[in-house]
């Protein structure tokens, strides 16, 4: 065995022990960070009604374990409130950077005389793009509302759970590419009294407030263990070239050899991706693309206010389709059924194939009126189309609708599937709507 390959060996044997080292420090919880705001790095003082010629009475005493507020509401301002304002810095225009946290943690006892108040919760952020150091209220409310009630200990929440207030961003004027959370100067926190006060006793403990992030993400990490290893590789080879000639024309071959692999890999894997999000059939989304778009549009649309829809079909009979025409016919009537659907939808209606016969229409920003009208243009058209491949063969539909209301998306599916069953159970070709959920 010659000195190079030992040194070889050597190498690969550090960077394999030096790699499972630092990710395991990383899965170890090694590059965990928090920020937690205390006295010592911030400071803290009372804003209230006094600005709109309120009444209210509010204290303020800072302890060393926690910040007490404690306020005596009067309803003579339009709005009455007080509440917590924590400057992180001693310029408004000089934040902290939180982008690189996830989640904060809340520590917070609220007395209020109603059982379940919500307190607000703002991260105000400052962009010179928007904000005026002269305008307080020109920083970006980055806002979340929550029970605290008392002895709760620590509640954590994911930063991506804070929205912008609309009125805010209207008032304001702001761009678009600016109206999203944004956490890259925070220089101010806010903790206040409920949206709708009485005239009472109200009292905010702040126990704990703390941040919570990563020092590196997963992701940079192994970009730069993966940039170590080939970086060693490349000086690896500048040596073997300088010492052995012939070796590095193998080396250079070998290594055009892998990276023609590499690139016939990548393009596999971008065919396997767009195959994973689409039916290989119909050409549309399949259902496992769309849960997490699901998730968020119903955090917007519940946050906003804001009406969405489903329609859940089913093809009536269809597998007496398959058993009489066979399963090529059957694949043909899907394909020009999911054509002609895409012909009856709007652009913002997201078309899925939820699993054999079975189709869902998600109906952003769509009340229930103007989800039916949908439903039944569908359904009309689908029962009076002429097949160009048979002139002889029909085909029907049953639908079935809900509108989303305080619920999960789980649930929302649910309600469409069940008014989907009453529909075929009161003879198919039909739309039933899912009424439960409002009647309650």
């Amino acid at each position: 065995m010659t000195g190079l390959n030992k040194g070889l060996r050597f190498i690969v044997l550090f960077l394999v022990c030096f790699t499972i080292a630092t990710y395991g420090w990383f899965i170890l919880g090694g590059a965990k960070k928090e920020y937690i705001v205390t006295p010592t790095n911030s400071t803290y003082k009372i804003i209230d009604d006094s600005g709109q010629n309120g009444a209210s009475t509010t204290k303020l005493n800072i302890h060393k374990r926690n910040i007490l507020l404690e306020c005596n509401l009067v309803n003579k301002a339009k709005w009455p409130f007080c509440e917590i304002a924590i400057a992180l810095t001693d310029s408004i225009d000089n934040g902290i950077d939180l982008s690189s946290y996830h989640s904060v943690g809340l520590d917070i006892d609220y007395t209020s005389p109603l059982k379940g108040e919500r307190v607000r919760v703002y991260l105000r952020n400052f962009d010179p793009i928007y904000a005026n150091v002269n305008d307080p209220l020109s920083l970006k409310f980055n806002a979340i509302e929550y029970s605290p009630g008392t002895d709760q200990g620590l509640q954590i929440f994911p930063l991506r759970s804070f929205q912008v207030l609309s009125w805010w961003i209207a008032e304001n004027n702001i761009p678009v590419n600016k109206a999203n959370r944004q956490f890259d100067n925070i220089s101010i926190i806010e903790i206040a009294t409920g949206s709708y006060v009485k005239e009472a006793y109200y009292a905010i403990k702040l126990n704990r407030l703390v941040f919570y992030g990563d020092w590196i993400t997963e992701s940079a990490l192994v970009k730069l263990l993966l940039l170590l290893w080939v970086t060693t590789a490349v000086v690896v080879i500048f040596v073997e070239r300088f010492l052995l000639n012939k070796k590095i024309k193998t080396s250079e071959a070998h290594s055009q050899h892998l990276r023609d692999a590499n690139r016939l890999l990548y393009n596999k894997s971008l065919k396997f991706e767009y195959l994973a999000c689409t039916d290989p059939l119909t050409r549309i989304r399949n259902r496992h693309t769309v849960t997490e778009w699901l998730e968020e549009i119903i955090i917007q649309t519940r946050a906003n206010n804001i009406p969405f829809s489903m329609i859940f079909i089913d093809l009536d009979y269809f597998k007496s389709v398959n058993d009489t025409y066979g399963h090529n016919f059957g694949d043909e009537v899907l394909i020009k059924f999911t054509t002609t659907v895409e012909t009856l939808i709007r652009r913002s209606d997201v078309f899925v194939r939820w699993g054999g016969e079975e189709f869902v229409i998600f109906c952003p920003e769509t009340n229930m009126k103007n989800t039916v009208e949908i439903a039944e243009r569908i359904r009309e058209t689908i029962m009076m189309k002429k097949w160009e491949f048979d002139k002889d063969f029909h085909l029907t539909c049953s639908l079935g609708i809900a509108e989303l209301v305080d619920e999960t998306s789980e649930d929302l599916i649910k309600r469409a599937d069940l008014a989907l069953l009453k529909a075929k159970k009161m003879g198919r070709n039909r739309t039933e709507i899912s009424w439960e959920h409002h009647l309650k």
